[in-house]
């Protein structure tokens, strides 16, 4: 009896190392791939979110803390777009409607009134993304409507009406640290040149000499700068902006490459719309039509109580772009302006709220009536600039499985960067056997790194995945090499 039990020990123990190598040798070269990445030096701090799922058969590739919600960073573009286009439509466009108030006398051709500009949420108005020449071209297109509409003279002001969006402007988690930084440009009901404005430094031959600011374009009235900028041996924009919406007085501090001339550093605009009122004036000025009053804003009446809602007449609508082609600049380029325009308007078509706390309401509700499990989906802005932002690589993932079935799914698709080639990916995966393979959102902050999207394997499926990483003791550049050979590995994936 005992003599078997010590064969049946000995038995097992051969038994027990095939099992565990028939486990080993089970995992495919995805799995492999994330294990290796686990085990690098630099990431024994992160919290990583992985999950990879065959398009057509539903099938798990692979997955690690699927369910983990942490900080996407830009990659929450991709869940805004495909809401904008279900919610919204790709045909979807913004108006914004030039008005008058008070009395036109026909014979005189003189409004005894105010030119109003009823903003509709628009954000592409003079963007760099849109004007092909003249960002200004759509100014002198409402002067001269003005003009026809019979008027050569306006007694009164020219008043912006943003009123749409409320007064908010900026997300109440953005940090501090971002908001005076072009890419800190927040949404408003009247917005203009992407709401933002770009200051060119003089650098000086040494480090440490003193960067002079020579000018802001456009011209923004009482908008001033202390700066505490100095060169050095960089060849990075290490400069940053520091300011709020409506202030007008900004401090800037940092270090620029020593040596330039004309060196760009963008901010942004206090008050979009004011500036709006103020170079519509100036092109009307510029048709020869007379202007009595000054520049204003709704906002600034009411402030002062002085505003009393006069009946108005319309005289033209300005027509956006369709949200088709602004959704794909906001996932090609990164466009935190446009995706905060996207959430806001979401809000107001579906409860009548242009804010981004309606907006974000309304995408949790519809993706969960599409039956995606919307718990640790939190969302507090439509960009990812945010660090409340929090979602797991299985919400990215069921989002891109459902959008495959959408009707927007080819204009869905195509607003993804490819790597290797266009937008933001365009040196990601470069050189290596994923380049043009992979077609995807990335998100990237101080200590965030994220992908999420479609891979075409080199067996002809078609992959949605996601891989999201925080707290990484490695530099970005280095991220993202290290995660280029998880991107190799779904290429290879059979």
């Amino acid at each position: 009896m005992r003599y078997s039990i010590v064969v049946v020990f000995v038995c097992c123990i051969p038994f027990l190392a095939v099992a565990q190598q028939i486990k080993d040798t089970t995992k495919n070269n995805v799995e492999k791939a994330v294990e290796e990445f686990l085990k690098d030096p630099d990431l024994k701090n992160i919290a990583l979110t992985f999950h990879a799922v065959e398009v057509s058969t539903r099938k798990a590739v692979a997955s690690y803390n699927a369910e983990m919600s942490i900080v996407p960073a830009s990659c929450m573009k991709l869940i805004t777009t495909a809401t904008a286009l279900e919610i919204l439509g790709g045909g979807y466009k913004f108006k914004t409607v030039i008005q008058y108030s008070g009395t036109l006398d026909t014979v005189k051709r003189v409004l005894n009134g105010d030119i109003f500009i009823l903003g509709g949420g628009d954000p592409t108005l003079g963007s760099k993304y849109f004007a092909k020449d003249d960002p200004s071209a759509f100014l002198i297109d409402w002067a001269r409507a003005i003009k026809a509409a019979g008027i050569d003279s306006i007694t009164g002001n020219i008043i912006a009406d943003a009123e749409i969006y409320g007064w908010e402007m900026v997300p109440s988690t953005w940090a501090w640290g971002d908001l005076g930084n072009g890419y800190g440009a927040a949404p408003c009901g009247v917005s203009i040149y992407d709401n933002t404005c770009v200051l060119k430094f003089n650098t000086g031959s040494k480090a440490g000499d003193t960067a002079r600011i020579e000018c802001v374009m456009p011209y923004v009235p009482d908008l001033e700068f202390s700066s505490d900028v100095y060169a050095g041996n960089t060849t990075d924009d290490n400069a940053y902006i520091f300011g709020a919406p409506y202030s007008y007085q900004r401090v800037v501090k940092g270090v620029l490459p020593k040596g330039k001339e004309a060196f760009e550093v963008k901010g942004t605009i206090p008050d979009p719309s004011y500036l709006a009122a103020f170079e519509l004036m100036h092109a009307l000025l510029a048709e020869g039509i007379a202007v009595g009053g000054r520049p204003n804003t709704v906002r600034e009446m009411k402030m002062k109580g002085a505003f009393t809602s006069p009946v108005r007449t319309d005289i033209y609508t300005h027509y956006s772009p369709a949200v088709a082609s602004i959704v794909n600049l906001t996932n090609t380029f990164s466009v935190n302006l446009f995706a905060e325009h996207l959430i806001n308007q979401i809000g107001l078509i579906k409860y009548g709220n242009g804010t981004v706390g309606s907006g974000a309401a309304a995408m949790l509700e519809f993706w969960a009536k599409k039956g995606i499990d919307t718990k640790g989906l939190y969302i507090t802005d439509g960009s990812g600039l945010s660090r409340f932002d929090a979602v797991s690589a299985s919400h990215f993932v069921q989002i891109l499985l459902w959008m495959t079935q959408s009707k927007s799914f080819s204009t869905f698709e195509k607003s993804l960067p490819v790597a290797g080639r266009s937008g933001t990916l365009s040196g990601f995966c470069k050189g290596t056997r994923a380049e043009g393979k992979v077609a995807a959102k990335s998100g990237t902050m101080t200590r965030v790194k994220a992908y999420s999207g479609y891979v075409t394997s080199k067996a002809g499926k078609r992959i949605a995945f996601s891989v999201v990483v925080n707290n990484f003791n490695c530099s970005t550049k280095q991220m993202e090499k290290k995660l280029e050979k998880i991107m190799v590995a779904l290429v290879d994936y059979v």
